[in-house]
């Protein structure tokens, strides 16, 4: 049986610059999303002192400035070696999923802006929430399609990554329920935003319950070996968390906006606080449900620890909970460091050139070959 031309590997390029961005892949786009998660929940968090509103400003200006040169970079590969891009959104799982990284640190970028701007700038925002929510709707839909129809790994080789793109639409509707409490528009414009909001929750909580089921049937089955990251598991926690969180502020915006809005029988006053409290219930099931998670792989380190919190900051806030404020701050601190060390392991490994497929400046003999067998072996970055 012949294999088809285009899965077949590309000879990559021989100068280091070009060769660096040949090997930028979508795994570096994980980068601003992690650090966009961390300046949101430095926002909200419930034990505030002087300089953590300016720490947080400062975080997200960061994460807007590496959100800008990734993309740049990504978009620089896709102008120089379309082939190559073509060939491994066809062949590589990773590499498709991690494409949802794009609306995940744009949510987060936005998140903040609500925070910080929403009573001046309310009307902008609420716009680019909408350009936002229409790119997290395709990569749901689109990118799942490419890995089911065309990658098709089967049930054996299917990596908890493969959860990004739900992560990227629930964190969409997390957005949409944190524009309608923060922002001052009207309840006209709100009550589109939570209906839209509400099924971007039951496309990606719906499907991410159906992936759980495939990922502990291979753990009953011993698929992993040794050699995979075990700490993969913890990216279960983001869709599961963040499911939680749009839950939450979507419960409070419903109760807010449906009584002003006052139309038919379900956007009335009357039902806003059945809604809302349903809601808030089953955020904090869903919440539980992560919780399984997040116990399974608490010794490893992943992201996805993010948007986890970011629920339980949430729930601390709408019970008045002591419990889920003094949670969120110790899961706040543990993600910082572990922040802190990703970024200093990145810093050195793009210095030294090891992170790019580089070694001192120069391409290695084979080291294309190296380094993406290592990036699928390893996953770097997930």
């Amino acid at each position: 049986m012949s294999t088809r031309p285009d899965r077949q590997p590309l000879q990559p390029p021989d100068r280091p610059l070009s060769l660096a961005i040949w090997n930028f892949t979508s795994q570096w786009l994980l980068i601003p999303q992690g650090t966009g998660i961390i300046c949101v929940i430095i926002a909200r968090l419930h034990y505030q002192f002087n300089g953590l509103q300016t720490l947080a400003k400062i975080v997200w200006i960061y994460t807007i400035v590496l959100f800008g040169l990734c993309l740049f970079f990504y978009l620089l590969r896709i102008l120089l070696y379309p082939k190559d891009v073509r060939h491994q959104l066809r062949t590589n799982l990773i590499e498709t999923s991690c494409l949802s990284c794009t609306p995940i640190a744009y949510t987060s970028i936005l998140q903040l802006a609500i925070l910080q701007y929403g009573d001046r700038a309310g009307l902008a925002i609420y716009i680019l929430w909408w350009t936002d929510t229409a790119m997290a709707i395709i990569v749901s839909l689109g990118i799942p399609y490419i890995q089911l129809k065309i990658q098709a790994p089967g049930v054996q080789k299917l990596p908890p990554v493969v959860l990004l793109p739900f992560v990227a639409v629930l964190t969409s509707a997390a957005g949409g329920g944190a524009i309608c409490r923060q922002n001052h528009v009207s309840a006209r414009l709100q009550v589109p935003v939570i209906i839209v909001s509400y099924l971007e929750v039951g496309i990606g909580l719906a499907v991410t319950t159906g992936f759980n089921v495939i990922i502990m049937f291979q753990h009953f089955n011993q698929v992993h070996s040794a050699a995979d990251k075990v700490f993969q598991d913890m990216i279960i926690c983001g869709p599961l968390g963040q499911g939680a969180f749009a839950l939450q502020v979507l419960g409070e915006a419903a109760q807010g906006s449906f009584g002003a809005y006052k139309r038919g029988t379900f956007l009335t006053d009357k039902a806003a606080d059945t809604i809302g409290f349903t809601s808030q219930f089953l955020g904090l099931l869903t919440w539980g449900y992560g919780i399984f998670w997040w116990s399974f792989a608490i010794l490893s380190i992943c992201h996805t620890l993010g948007v986890f919190t970011n629920a339980a900051v949430v729930f601390g806030r709408i019970m008045d909970s002591p419990a889920f404020y003094v949670i969120s701050t110790a899961h706040l601190l543990i993600l910082l460091v572990m922040w802190l060390v990703n970024q200093i392991l990145t810093l050195r490994g793009i210095i030294t050139g090891r992170m790019l497929g580089l070694e001192q400046g120069r391409r290695r003999k084979g080291a294309f070959h190296t380094a993406r067998a290592r990036d699928l072996a390893e996953n770097k970055g997930v």
